[in-house]
């Protein structure tokens, strides 16, 4: 009788582990890795003093990996976990995030924030940081209260869309309200400079 359940527990969980297209998850893997290296290799040096030959290598390779990814949603769709699993999606959202296109972030933030909201494999912190990030290379008011600066020995945040909101926004994204990131990075900022 136990064989007979276990066969079937197998048979009924197959499916599910077939769905996850490996080969798709591996090159996704790998073009965040390849791009997580070569922003490595861009952190050694000052913005200034970047070797040209690098900035033109890191550009071709960002254009190249853009390039591929809107391929593949094209494709596939979003890369979801059922699709490429928690890794493949988390490599996705990374060359979203790290993509020089604002047009192409902008056009998969509704995809990415659905990913989220479907339990895709996103932290709502880093959808929240990703969405700000967009807003403000757009010209616009961030939304959640992630973006800001040090400046005279306090932290500054970038302009705030619906500031009476911004902590039941943060909340539901996971975040802790807006003064105790604050102070969080006030702490952060003063231990660094120590």
């Amino acid at each position: 009788m136990r064989s007979i359940v276990y066969l079937t527990i197998l048979f009924i969980s197959m499916p599910l582990l077939a769905e996850v297209n490996e080969d798709l998850q591996s090159q996704l893997i790998r073009m965040a890795q390849q791009n997580q290296q070569v922003r490595q290799s861009l952190e050694k040096y000052n913005t200034e003093n970047v070797p040209p030959a690098l900035q033109t290598l890191a550009s071709q390779i960002d254009k190249l990996q853009t390039q591929t990814l809107k391929e593949i949603i094209t494709l596939h769709g979003w890369p979801t976990n059922k699709k490429v699993g928690e890794k493949g999606t988390q490599a996705a959202f990374i060359l979203v995030q790290h993509s020089k296109n604002l047009v192409f972030q902008q056009d998969m933030l509704p995809l990415i924030i659905q990913s989220f909201l479907d339990k895709g494999g996103i932290a709502g912190k880093d959808i929240a940081k990703f969405t700000d990030n967009v807003s403000i290379r757009l010209g616009k008011k961030q939304v959640f209260g992630t973006q800001a600066k040090w400046s005279d020995g306090k932290v500054v945040f970038a302009p705030i869309e619906n500031e009476d909101s911004v902590n039941l926004l943060r909340a539901q994204m996971g975040m802790p309200p807006l003064e105790e990131y604050k102070k969080s990075l006030e702490t952060f900022n003063l231990q660094k400079y120590r």
